[in-house]
């Protein structure tokens, strides 16, 4: 036996439930939640230091009152009919399970590597590494094997239940260092990826937040701009969570980027800059000044849902212009007139409506139970507030769009 080549099993835990022998898949019966697969995975899990027939017994039938009043004879029964569906499935005389030293453990004549037992080893050895380029390839091989909940089809199993929330906690522990290594060696790239499998796995967690700063240290703020606003619309839709503080940090400091490099907004989807310390107020009696993301969010749920009632909701895209009707080009007099226009908006718009800064020289404005003839209404009022702000020659030119309307341009950059 010592000269032949032991039989490979993979155990497979993490996400879902899955075995391979000599790299093919085995099937242990239909129901991923039977007790041959609560078996082989409990065993498994243990390692190399085995369990005790009283510690297998207590986890696999906690909840099964009719086994409980003869524990033995069911997990004899058990393990007895598993080596026979074992064989039936693909494994040479059903050998994987064996009573070493007493303990329950993995049978000695095969080789059986378990997802679960490689992530703990190599987490455990990244602690005690000294050297910074071992401890991160360490990290690295951990968080690579994670690919969700530990068994998720036995989640309503206590051991199983308690094991997945402490494998979460390494994975956080993983990705919390490699993202801070990442940081370090200006390696965004990396850290982009490594959040974005996180929020794969787990979209409730913000782990977002930390790809939007990676694509915002990249420079690449297209990106960022519309991880932000999937992000903002899956916490409102999903979950009915408003933007949260660090949410809110993250955008602005995606905004303080943009802005800091000169180009107010460029390579991004929508100009982002110019609103500073201002942000989300909501004044008494003046419209609500919101973050384009947001306005995207809300108008979407205000549209799905005052639909229902007969109500409308439209958005207005204002653009200035000179007197000739043309949008202003030159940088520095479109700053100033987007400045008296905001100013003109505070003024005309009702406390119930809504607006955005949308590039550097339109603001998106959100109106809500209104007509097509009150669109027009409001834009006459506003051009009429603005020559009075910024002189007769200031011009608005306005157009009512949709909701894909809205998002074009971040899909025409993608």
């Amino acid at each position: 036996m010592g000269d032949m080549k032991k039989t490979m099993i993979s155990v497979k835990t993490f996400g879902g439930f899955g075995i391979e022998c000599d790299d093919k898949p085995v099937t242990l019966g239909r129901n991923k939640g039977s007790k041959y697969i609560q078996l082989i995975s409990r065993v498994c899990v243990a390692g190399k230091k085995g369990l005790s027939k009283e510690a297998l017994q207590e986890d696999i039938y906690s909840d099964d009152l009719n086994s409980k009043s003869n524990l033995n004879n069911s997990m004899n029964n058990l393990i007895y009919q598993f080596k026979k569906v074992a064989e039936k499935a693909g494994l040479p005389e059903g050998k994987i399970i064996a009573i070493v030293d007493g303990k329950y453990n993995t049978d000695p004549d095969v080789d059986v590597v378990t997802d679960v037992v490689l992530f703990e080893d190599y987490i455990a050895k990244a602690r005690k590494q000294e050297d910074k380029d071992k401890k991160t390839e360490l990290y690295e091989k951990a968080f690579n094997l994670y690919k969700g909940d530990f068994l998720p089809e036995l989640d309503d199993l206590y051991w199983v239940s308690r094991r997945a929330e402490d494998y979460r906690v390494l994975f956080n522990e993983c990705l919390d260092y490699l993202s801070d290594v990442y940081l370090e060696k200006k390696e965004y790239k990396k850290m982009a990826d490594a959040y974005h499998k996180a929020c794969e796995i787990d979209r409730d967690c913000e782990w977002q937040v930390g790809e939007i700063d990676a694509y915002r240290l990249l420079g690449e703020y297209n990106k960022a701009y519309v991880l932000y606003e999937e992000m903002i619309r899956y916490y409102a839709e999903e979950l009915g969570i408003s933007p949260t503080e660090k949410m809110q940090k993250c955008y602005q400091e995606l905004q303080d980027s943009v802005f800091s490099k000169g180009n107010n907004g460029e390579g991004a989807d929508h100009d982002i800059s110019g609103l500073g310390d201002e942000l989300l107020m909501d004044e008494y009696g003046k419209p609500y000044e919101c973050l384009f993301p947001e306005m995207s969010a809300s108008y979407h749920i205000l549209n799905r849902n005052m639909s229902r009632h007969g109500l409308t909701v439209f958005l207005m895209l204002i653009t200035i212009a000179d007197y000739e009707g043309k949008e202003i080009k030159q940088e520095e007099k479109a700053e100033k007139r987007m400045a008296a226009l905001r100013e003109a908006i505070n003024e005309t718009l009702r406390h119930s409506d809504a607006f955005c800064r949308y590039s550097k020289t339109q603001y998106l404005i959100l109106l809500t139970g209104t007509g097509v003839e009150e669109c027009t209404l409001v834009h006459r009022r506003l051009q009429d507030r603005l020559k009075e702000v910024a002189g007769p020659r200031a011009s608005l030119n306005y157009k009512i769009i949709t909701y894909d309307d809205m998002n074009e341009n971040a899909e025409e950059k993608q």
